[in-house]
């Protein structure tokens, strides 16, 4: 029952104690002890690769909505019906957003005075907002960082076990 009393340390080893008695009444020999020990590891390992395996769907998922992304604007760019609106909207709406939020930063920063004081706080959430649309776009452009999202993911999961 050490494995138990390992999974679940802490104020939950009264609990494990007296699940522990509980089995160490119903298996009485040592091979059904370790049969029962061997099945509770044979379920754990099954949930780690089942994780796992979702893991990577997730992930595969991913990267194929980020390649039907990439084929089309390569099919409309290289598609003779295509006009010329359709080859540059894009284009043009990501470099309008991204002058937008440096016309608005460089308005907050270099000339406070132009904004009023009760609208301050919309123009800070709209340029929240647009920031994080100019993410979207550099990230479209010139790619996202998988390494980045595991790493995320990552310093998460530490956090919770902390």
């Amino acid at each position: 029952m050490s494995f138990l009393k390992n999974l679940f340390s802490g104020g939950a080893n009264t609990l494990i104690d007296s699940v522990g008695k509980v089995l160490d009444n119903v298996v009485t020999t040592k091979e059904e002890k370790m049969q029962l020990d061997n099945e509770i590891r044979k379920s754990e390992m099954q949930f780690q690769l089942d994780i796992k395996k979702l893991s990577n769907e997730e992930q595969q998922m991913l990267l194929g909505d980020m390649s039907n992304a990439r084929q089309r604007e390569v099919q409309i760019m290289n598609s003779e019906k295509t006009t010329r609106l359709n080859r540059n909207l894009m284009p043009f709406m990501a470099l309008g957003t991204i002058l937008i939020v440096l016309a608005l930063f460089y308005v907050l920063i270099f000339s406070p005075a132009v904004i009023k004081s009760d609208s301050k706080d919309i123009i800070m959430y709209i340029l929240g907002v647009l920031s994080a649309v100019l993410s979207q776009i550099y990230s479209y452009y010139f790619g996202s960082s998988a390494g980045s999202a595991e790493k995320s993911r990552t310093m998460a999961g530490m956090q919770v076990k902390q």
